[in-house]
């Protein structure tokens, strides 16, 4: 199966994972210094054991660990993109990583709980493991999150010994693997997800895939989710304000209905009121783009990736202001349109009954 993905030509690399779950038996030492680190403080209220009595196994195999020194180990043979997550993602806390010791054959690395302290086999100490010595080149804080599936109830509490895929197939012959992780021409997506639907149509039923595209659809879904809120809540607080900016102009050519009544008595006509309205109604307009446009700008470009950095540690925010150009030809339509349909109101009646109208 791996010599088929690899021989795809969408395929750049393969890396591989296998776990075997193996009965061992701590010594002294470290059955101590693990009863030890799981009776400190984990606040101020409780240790680092009763943190974890959510969960009734892991608790079992801790008390079984404390009272014999038996537990399930999982050994995990890794290489390529997985052994990069665990040392780019796992701070070690004792040791380090020597890339040709680890090569060897004779070294593992041994992960314990994510939480600062050697919780598990430190540098330097040794194991057996299938009748082979190991010394630990290095002690991490495990997180496994890499990992798919579940391990068995027995392991719920457990330390992770890490080997080279090739240590692991020496020690363990003929294990499955338990999961692959495989990268692709991405200008070639298409055509390596149509030949994995029908891997899994095929006699591989039983196997999980993830897509590069499920991830794809995850975080669109999520970035649309993000963006719906806040475009939504925008849009309403949009349409109050251009609610608003009618109701001024509205208001403003409304109440100079006995102002219009004298310029008419003194000789205008029609026309050149409603040349008028248009005229204040541009000067309206383009003190609003003068106000607007820089201040959107100004918000789009300097205020606005603080707030996506801040919501998603994922999302990239891209400068764009097309709603503003999308908004300006309405807030113009509306300020040279709005007081010319107003002053078909103001504008009826006899000039001397608008003429002695109260304000």
């Amino acid at each position: 199966m791996v010599d088929e993905l690899k021989a795809r030509p969408e395929v750049a690399s393969v890396s591989a994972l296998k776990s075997r779950e193996v009965p061992l038996t701590a010594d002294e030492t470290l059955r101590q210094r693990v009863v030890d680190y799981y009776n400190q403080p984990y606040d101020e209220t409780m240790t680092l054991k009763e943190s974890q009595a959510a969960f009734p196994d892991w608790m079992a195999g801790l008390d079984r660990f404390s009272g014999t020194g038996e537990y399930t180990a999982i050994v995990v043979g890794l290489d390529g993109d997985y052994l990069r997550y665990v040392l780019e993602n796992c701070p070690f806390t004792s040791g380090g990583f020597d890339e040709a010791a680890f090569e060897s054959g004779d070294y593992v690395i041994a992960g314990g709980a994510y939480h600062e302290g050697v919780s598990c086999p430190a540098a330097g100490e040794t194991l057996t493991l299938e009748g082979r010595d190991f010394t630990v080149l290095g002690s991490l804080m495990h997180d496994n999150s890499y990992l798919e599936g579940a391990n068995s109830p027995e392991a719920s509490f457990t330390f992770y010994y890490l080997v080279p895929l090739s240590v692991f197939d020496e020690l363990f012959p003929g294990q499955g693997y338990r999961q692959l992780a495989v990268n692709i021409d991405h200008s070639r997506q298409g055509s390596f997800e149509e030949y994995l639907s029908r891997y899994e149509q095929g006699l591989n039923r039983g196997i999980s895939v993830t897509l590069r595209s499920d991830y794809q659809e995850n975080f669109e879904n999520s970035r649309m989710n993000m963006v719906l809120i806040m475009g939504m809540v925008g849009a309403v607080l949009m349409g109050i304000a251009l609610l608003n900016f009618v109701n001024l102009l509205v208001s403003r050519t409304v109440s100079r209905r006995r102002e219009f009544a004298v310029y008419q008595s003194l000789g205008m006509t029609l026309g050149q009121l409603r040349r008028l309205m248009l005229l204040e109604g541009a000067f309206c307009a383009l003190t609003m783009t003068a106000v607007l446009v820089p201040a959107t700008i100004a918000f789009a470009a300097l205020v606005m990736p603080g707030i996506i950095a801040d919501l998603s540690w994922v999302a990239v925010y891209t400068f764009d202001v097309s709603p503003l150009w999308a908004a300006l030809p309405v807030i113009i339509a509306l300020a040279l349109l709005t007081p010319l349909a107003c002053l078909r109101y103001v504008t009826k009646g006899a000039i001397q009954k608008r003429l002695g109208t109260v304000e």
